[in-house]
């Protein structure tokens, strides 16, 4: 019941922040520059995305595509240390280059965030905890 809640925290995190860059990519890029560019914010948000992948790696167990949220959790485990550990500088060229990118870029990334959302609800419903 627990990993299922969880699962339901992540899945709404993943719709909402999937919703918010399709929608307005402009907005969520400056949300990103504000977050990432606070010591103390950038800290908090790196400890939620190591707490969701470990979420995901110890708790689809039972899914079905176990090997695709095993995939996702390490991948957000490493950029959430590479995030935490980067000096400053190396932040401010990863956040140059995200603000540079176009915004079919974030919209893709926010579709896709979306769409990973989708399977987990999928996978949660069908097989989960």
């Amino acid at each position: 019941m627990v990993t299922l809640f969880l699962f339901g925290l992540i899945i709404l995190i993943w719709v909402a922040a999937g919703a918010a860059m399709m929608a307005m990519p402009s907005w969520s890029s400056g949300w990103v520059r504000r977050v990432l560019g606070d010591p103390f914010r950038r800290f908090l948000l790196t400890q939620g995305m190591i707490l969701g992948g470990l979420i995901l790696v110890l708790g689809a167990a039972t899914h079905r595509g176990h090997w695709l949220w095993v995939t996702v959790g390490l991948l957000g485990v490493g950029k959430a240390l590479v995030l935490l550990g980067a000096p400053e500088s190396l932040c401010d060229r990863m956040l140059n280059l995200w603000e540079r990118s176009p915004l079919w870029a974030h919209r893709l990334t926010g579709l896709t965030l979306v769409v990973l959302a989708t399977l987990l609800t999928i996978d949660t419903i069908r097989g989960g905890p």
